[in-house]
């Protein structure tokens, strides 16, 4: 069983995107801002910490050192680590911003990265986040009144999480500047969210265009709302006929019942997926999740089925392959800082403006090259805009598109 390590309140979890020392570092940052410490007071050592958490001396050193380059501390040899500055960048904070997540989000890894990336964009602007997790015993009408749920040093509210948001700003005394960074399906205005399905139509798109002939959807079932895995499906549906390829429906109803966490059932699946393109040429898997990407490649290098040479594996979100951390599953990813900046844009709107000039942004997702994706005589040049592996672009203007006030949108035509 996976030891649970907490530090102030907040778990630190295994995360593919986000090692411990980074996660110590975001905690660290937050409850030096909030006043866990008065200046010129002692943080706790690195070999306390380290035996309390049960980590290496260097996992909690490198947090410390980054908060020493930063200005936050001032190291004394063997006297400790002491609290320099809660601002270095700045002599005081603008205020602070609260983040509103779910009970049930916790533990999510997207969750946590997202804190991660607000922390990073709120330091820009010399904000504070304090994270809430959504209550029970609030009413949804108070949630965004100014000293209920946060204090009146919060300047708006970043939401993780949908509510029925009664009290919009401008509109009654006291309410908050809000804005919503959801998955497209989910209720929340004014909201930033990555396009899932144009993500689906453009993975798949790319997968036949790099000379697969047997393209199939496996679609995974562990997603927490159908709604979901329908966007993916549909992207992937439109893609395949786009290009007059056949989808196989029988193997699509299978992968819903496939489970990811048994060897036996991902294996299962996997050997049929390879008989059904026996005589097709290239195969390739369309994962419905990361999860279902993983637990393929986990199959295949049981079996002995080479990826991406004989198998071609792609989702959203990256990666390592399984037993192999040097090697990143082929995806697409959402560009999270511009989408966090959007939020914050959103929010300093409703301040400057007593509104927000969009009530939906859509963001397309960028293309990861990864490892687990073979070209089979396609042209490059098809791909102009494909990056160095491994290396994640954050330039908006070329990654992401804006759609205001309309769920309408339109494709690029390759």
């Amino acid at each position: 069983m996976t030891k649970i390590r907490t530090l102030f309140g907040k778990k630190l979890l295994p995360h593919h995107m986000l090692n411990f020392s980074e996660q110590l570092y975001d905690i660290l940052v937050r409850e030096i801002e909030l006043g866990r410490w008065q200046l010129n007071e002692r943080l706790p050592g690195v070999i306390q910490l380290a035996r309390e958490l049960d980590f290496g001396t260097k996992t909690i050193q490198t947090a410390y050192d980054r908060l020493k380059r930063e200005g936050y501390v001032r190291a004394l040899g063997y006297r400790g680590t002491f609290l320099k500055s809660r601002h270095p960048q700045a002599s005081a904070a603008a205020g602070k911003l609260g983040v509103l997540i779910s009970p049930e989000d916790t533990d999510d890894p997207l969750t946590l990265w997202y804190q991660h990336v607000i922390l990073q964009t709120a330091k820009k602007r010399n904000l504070i986040p304090e994270t809430k997790v959504l209550p029970v015993h609030l009413a949804a009408a108070d949630i965004n009144r100014r000293g209920r749920l946060f204090g009146d040093d919060v300047l708006g509210i970043l939401s993780l999480t949908p509510w029925q948001m009664a009290v919009r700003f401008g509109e009654a005394e006291g309410a908050l500047p809000v804005a919503f960074l959801l998955p497209p399906f989910a209720a929340g205005r004014p909201k930033v969210c990555a396009d899932i399905e144009e993500a689906y139509h453009e993975l798949t798109t790319r997968v036949i265009r790099y000379g697969h002939r047997c393209v199939i959807f496996s679609e995974d079932s562990v997603e927490p709302d159908p709604r979901q895995s329908e966007m993916h499906r549909r992207g992937y549906l439109q893609a395949m006929r786009e290009n007059d390829m056949e989808t196989e429906e029988s193997l699509l109803c299978a992968s819903q019942s496939v489970n990811n966490n048994h060897l036996s059932s991902v294996t299962g699946h996997l050997r049929e997926i390879l008989r059904k393109g026996k005589s097709a040429g290239p195969i390739a898997v369309v994962a419905g999740s990361l999860g279902r990407a993983m637990a393929l490649s986990r199959a295949a290098l049981a079996e002995g089925v080479r990826i991406p040479e004989e198998l071609g594996i792609v989702s959203i979100g990256s990666a390592p392959v399984e037993g192999d951390p040097h090697r990143q599953i082929t995806g697409m990813l959402p560009d999270f800082d511009a989408m966090t900046e959007m939020c914050m844009e959103m929010i300093q709107q409703q301040r400057d403006r007593g509104r927000s000039d969009f009530t939906e942004v859509k963001f397309r997702m960028h293309f990861i090259r990864g490892h687990t994706l073979a070209c089979h005589g396609a042209d490059p040049f098809l791909f102009p805009e494909q990056l160095p592996e491994n290396i994640l672009s954050h330039d908006p203007a070329s990654l992401s598109r804006a759609v205001a006030n309309s769920p309408a949108r339109s494709r690029e035509k390759r």
